[in-house]
């Protein structure tokens, strides 16, 4: 904590953040054609299959 304070002292509030997207990052796209259950659904889950 004390280098993240130290840089955004240095640098700017905000400029460190812990665990946070970006507004419009490209993911929040993607998620929003997601199931409503696509945590609890094994079958609903996307499957990738190896070359």
């Amino acid at each position: 904590m004390n280098v993240m304070d130290d840089l955004n002292s240095r640098m700017g509030r905000g400029t460190v953040k812990l665990g946070t997207p970006s507004p419009g990052a490209a993911w929040h796209l993607r998620c929003a054609h997601l199931t409503k259950r696509y945590s609890t659904r094994w079958e609903e889950l996307p499957s990738v299959k190896a070359l």
